[in-house]
């Protein structure tokens, strides 16, 4: 019998807190942030974000305010691995997520091939943002939309 730490090996190489991945469908919203549709994946596994962020090999921290917490523009740029795990955890094939996701194929000279990865920037610095990525940064920041 495997313990759920080997299972978590197994996944796609990457570091598990032992979700079976795949359980929900989660659909990406057209123009959506990487890090909002992982958001959004945590919340419909009834889980925080920060459960789901050992699936991947973080190569820097998340973008914050001067305050507590994270920037509501943050996003996620991840290598092909990283991509493969994402597109499990969300039940849907990878090109789904490739003509949602405007950062979804972006690469970043931080993340090499191998074991899942990913890399924190701002949406401003990975110069693409849809119109929901627009949206949601309003709401979440106040602004009238």
């Amino acid at each position: 019998m495997t313990s759920w730490t080997e299972e978590a090996d197994t996944f796609a190489g990457a570091r598990s807190p032992g979700l079976s991945p795949g359980v929900f469908r989660v659909a990406p919203l057209p123009g959506e942030t990487t890090a909002s549709l992982i958001r959004r994946t945590a919340d419909r596994y009834g889980l925080e974000t920060t459960v789901l962020r050992p699936y991947w090999r973080w190569r820097n921290h998340p973008p914050r305010h001067q305050g507590p917490g994270e920037r509501a523009d943050a996003e996620v740029l991840l290598n092909a691995a990283g991509r493969q795990v994402l597109a499990q955890l969300c039940g849907v094939e990878e090109q789904v997520l490739a003509r949602a996701l405007p950062a979804f194929g972006l690469r970043d000279g931080r993340l090499q091939e191998g074991p899942p990865s990913a890399a924190w920037r701002t949406a401003a610095g990975v110069a693409v943002r849809g119109a929901c990525a627009e949206v949601c940064l309003r709401r979440s920041t106040g602004v009238e939309v």
